[in-house]
């Protein structure tokens, strides 16, 4: 897979963090719960809104690494690349 292939996943994971985000903001309202449903409807969003944070901040922590990972892939590459002796026998006696 091309590196800048690579790069494009991580931005799109990183992009879909604040979807999460976006999500767990609109989790702060319980409407028109009265009675004795609105403990639970407050528990069952108050969870909501802590899985949409932990899912945005792996899908964070996913996209820097795999960015990371194309990025290094490109370093290792240009060092190989640019190497002098590239192409030459090493090999002792030789």
């Amino acid at each position: 897979m091309p590196a800048e292939q690579v790069r494009a996943l991580g931005r799109s994971l990183s992009g879909r963090a604040g979807t999460a985000d976006e999500v767990r903001a609109r989790l702060v309202d319980e409407g028109d719960v009265d009675g004795p449903l609105r403990t639970p409807v407050e528990l069952f969003l108050d969870r909501h809104r802590t899985l949409a944070a932990a899912l945005a901040g792996e899908l964070r922590w996913l996209g820097g690494t795999v960015t990371g990972i194309a990025d290094a892939w490109v370093q290792l590459d240009a060092g190989l690349l640019a190497r002098p002796d590239r192409g030459t026998d090493r090999r002792p006696g030789r």
